[in-house]
Formats: C-alpha cells, structure tokens, sequence
C-alpha cells in the first residue's frame, strides 16, 4: 500500500480545498467507485481539474488505476471516514482483497477533483516491500522489462561520497548490460533547473530582485496590465499558459514549437497575455512559456547568452564534461530518443522555449551537480531548494525543483521527472542524508514511462531505507 500511496504523493500533490462537510456525499465519489469497478477510467479522468490533468497525464493516470486494480481488486464499500489535517475529505475504502484503505480526495471551487491519493488506515501494519531482499540490480532489470526495442536506462544510485551507474537495454527483447554512464540523453524539462539555478546567480550577484515581477524587466507593458512575479514563473505557479497560442501557427506543433523566437515572445508578451486559470492559489501548472519568460529576463540581466551562460556557470563549475546545452547531431555518445508510439524521435529545436527544455546530459554528470546539491556552502544551489510555496503540508515548491515530505522515512525528497518526445528521466535526493537517484531513459512510450515510475520509486525507498 504504501508504494501506491507514495507514487500518487509524488505524481500529484496540488490539493485546493472546499470545506469538507460539503463532500461527505460527493457524487464524483459514487462516479469513482463505479468507473473503477467497471474500468471506466476515461470517465472518471474528465472530472480531474486542469492544473490535475497537466500533473498527471491521461496514461499516467490509467496506469496508477491499472495496478489499483490489480493490487487491491474492485471496491466492495466505501463511506466517508471523516477530514484530514487540511480539511480534505478521507474516505474508508474496503477492496475485494479484504484491504481496507483511506482515500483522500481533494476538489476545488469548481467541484472538480484537484488531487487523488490512497493511504493505510490508521494503525495498519505495512507489508514487506517489494524491493526488500532485492539488490538494485534486480530491480533495474526487471523494470527494463517494460523498455521497447534499443530502449535503455541509465542510472546513478547515489550515497554521500559513492555512486553506483547501472546501465541496461532491451536489445531485440533480452535485457543487457548496458555501459551508458556517460551516454547522453535529452534532460527534458530538467533543462528548468539549469535556468533556475542561473537566475539563483543573477539574484544573489544583484543583477535582478527576487521580489521583483519580470514587467520590471522590459521596457514595454504587458498585456492588460498583467504582472508575472519572477518566484512564481520559477516555481510554476504564475499561471501562463504552458504555450502561447499553437492554432495560429503555420506548420505543424513542433515547427512552431522550434521557430518560435524572442521576437515573438515580446509581441505576445505585449498584445496576448493571458492568465490560465482564475483560481490560482495553491496549485500548480508547468509551462514552456512560464520559464521562456524567466530565461530571457535572467539572460538579459546577465548580459550573455543561454549556451554560454549554462557552460560557464554550471557546466564548467560542476565538471560536468560531457553535457551539452544544444543538440549536436555529430556527437556519437547521443542515444537516440523512442517517441510514445515506439518510432525514432526527431530532434525538434527548442529556440525561445530552451529555457525550459532543452540540454543533453549523462547520469555520471548528472550525479555530480547532485553531489553538489549536498554542499551547504553552495549558496547558489541551497537558493534553487528554498521552498517558495506550499501546496499542502506534505508538498512544497522551490525554485523549480518539487519537495514531497516522506514521514514515514523522515526525509525531504527534492526532485523531478522529465518527459520529451523520445526521452524521460527521474531524479531525487535528500540533501541532508546526502543520497540520490539519477534515472535517464531513451522512450517516451506509456510502457517505459510506468517501467520509469516503477523503478523511481523502488530505487529512491530502498535506497531511504537504508542505513
């Protein structure tokens, strides 16, 4: 049970609360019961909210069902148990296994469902978990298991001074080791951490005010007078829309997503801005264009490019040698990137929008800019890690990076998963224990995303439950 209830802590934590007295009989309740008996789930997905839908995409939510299903059986009863600690209704839930669960619903102003989680009931005695007597090799391979044809994983298990790369491919339907420490892969939207720790610098060398909003940063107003706080671009929260508007584009989405350029940016920044949502407090949307806004702000401020500013600044200080900020089709350690539908990915430009995905790197320099995270003389990483919002009391932001609070293992996990057309990644660690994962997967496919999910959470719990 408590892999389930972590995964979904993780995956999605962006609770905004009605008051709980008025949910005690909640229809979307009884909906949820019935379309999870009848695995219905497209049903039941059309009533999570926007910024739930963004957090946990249609896949993703089917296969935390999925293994719902497969794990407790269909709900055999379930009555409203009472509130938690933050007003949110509890529900005590009996399954066909004879398990009996809390699930913890959350739905904003709009009676939409804004956050989903199972818990133990109180008291309740937690079973042996499955990584228990199982070295991460084992664990490795048999989530490899779900990789397509040529897909690999490459990971680093980080503990204090010591780092364990593990590599491995499906290689015509066998799993191989694979050396790919020092492979390259897509970061993804990793590639917001790298922005964030920049505008750390640009904000600790007084180069721009971190209270400041980012209108105070050019020298033209925004559309109607809308002003965008430079914290809540970097941690997610200013509400933009993840893209300007796509359907006025010529071409198709990736031609746009690639031509798109400062230019444009400025003219939708003066004629088109918008916000996303009407009800922002508390909740959370990641955006391209949120992170388009905060790179060109913190380029300009510092006065030299994005390429040149990520090598020099982090690249260089963090030895992280083998990373690129573009895609060089003549560098060989490139892996090459499977899309959703198991084809080979294209590499699309990221242009205005690199500030939020762009970059290649590989665990072996992954696990060193981790390995610095645990310097607490640092200062410029210690700032990409002060939470800036709360979100609920088990789920804080920073700076780009997420913070879940584990209890149960008394750790703060910091960390964040990446998806890009061909690639997906995973990285966590504790600052304090000093431990870390660094996981890097060629495929974007729904079987290698839930194989990536799966080992994530395996990795990171062993590794927490280790002394």
């Amino acid at each position: 049970m408590k892999r389930l209830r972590v995964l979904c802590m993780i995956a999605m934590l962006s609770f905004a609360t009605m008051h709980g007295q008025e949910q005690q009989k909640n229809p979307l309740v009884e909906t949820f019961v019935k379309d999870y008996n009848t695995d219905d789930y497209d049903d039941f997905y059309k009533y999570f909210s926007a910024s739930l839908k963004e957090e946990l995409p249609i896949n993703q939510a089917k296969n935390f069902f999925v293994e719902m299903k497969q794990k407790l059986g269909n709900i055999k009863h379930i009555e409203f148990y009472g509130l938690d600690d933050n007003q949110i209704p509890l529900y005590k839930t009996e399954f066909e296994n004879q398990e009996v669960a809390l699930i913890n619903v959350a739905f904003n102003k709009e009676g939409q469902i804004d956050g989903f989680r199972i818990m133990d009931m109180p008291g309740q005695k937690q079973g042996q978990q499955p990584y228990i007597g199982k070295t991460n090799e084992e664990l490795v391979f048999a989530a490899a298991s779900g990789l397509p044809e040529k897909g690999q994983f490459a990971v680093a298990i980080i503990d204090k001074d010591q780092v364990d790369f593990l590599g491995v491919e499906n290689k015509k339907g066998k799993i191989v080791v694979k050396d790919n420490s020092e492979s390259l892969f897509s970061m993804a939207n990793f590639a917001t951490i790298l922005t964030s720790t920049l505008y750390a610098e640009a904000v600790i060398s007084g180069k721009i005010d971190r209270t400041a909003n980012a209108n105070d940063y050019y020298d033209f107003a925004f559309h109607n007078g809308i002003e965008l706080p430079l914290t809540k671009l970097a941690n997610h929260t200013a509400f933009v829309p993840m893209l300007p508007p796509v359907s006025r584009a010529t071409g198709d989405q990736d031609a746009f997503f690639s031509n798109y350029n400062e230019a444009q940016l400025h003219d939708y920044l003066k004629s088109e801005l918008v916000i996303d949502s009407l009800n922002t407090q508390g909740k959370q949307s990641f955006s391209f264009l949120g992170y388009a806004i905060l790179g060109d702000v913190v380029t300009s401020a510092m006065g030299s490019d994005y390429k040149s500013l990520v090598e020099d600044r982090i690249f260089a200080p963090y030895q992280m040698k083998s990373s690129l900020v573009e895609y060089n089709k003549k560098n060989k350690k490139i892996v090459k990137g499977i899309d959703r539908l198991g084809n080979q990915a294209k590499e699309v430009p990221a242009n205005a929008f690199k500030y939020a995905t762009s970059s290649f790197s590989s665990s072996k320099d992954m696990s060193k800019f981790i390995q610095a995270q645990f310097n607490k003389q640092d200062k410029l990483l210690a700032m990409t890690r002060q939470p800036t919002t709360i979100v609920s009391p088990e789920f804080w932001l920073s700076s780009g990076w997420k913070i879940a609070l584990l209890k149960d293992l008394d750790s703060k996990l910091y960390f964040l998963r990446g998806i890009d057309s061909g690639y997906s990644n995973y990285i966590g660690f504790d600052p304090i224990k000093h431990k870390g994962v660094v996981i890097l997967s060629n495929t974007s496919t729904d079987t290698g995303l839930k194989a990536l999910d799966e080992l994530s959470y395996l990795l990171m719990m062993k590794l927490f439950d280790e002394k």
